[in-house]
């Protein structure tokens, strides 16, 4: 598995520019894929939350960007339980 999961917002640059999406380090040491998918969605809620604050329709844009987050996250791990989270 690997020791940290690099958070990128990349479903953030439907929103906003890519130069302003935000990056959070997620720790997998001693974790199962679930302890880590749920780490992954806290802190994409974080990075979504921060990149939508002006946007229309602001709760949809959240929370499609939580889900893209995550699932594009997981889909980076070389861990074979994480890519299967993701999908």
């Amino acid at each position: 598995m690997n020791r940290i999961v690099i958070l990128a917002a990349a479903a953030a640059a439907l929103i906003a520019l890519p130069a302003s999406a935000e990056s959070i380090r997620v720790s997998t040491v001693g974790k199962t894929p679930a302890q880590v998918r749920a780490d992954v969605f806290q802190a994409a809620r974080k990075v979504c939350q921060e990149e939508v604050p002006g946007y229309a329709y602001r709760v949809e844009a959240a929370r499609s960007c939580v889900d893209n987050t995550v699932r594009a996250t997981l889909a980076q791990s070389s861990d074979p339980g994480l890519r299967l989270a993701s999908r």
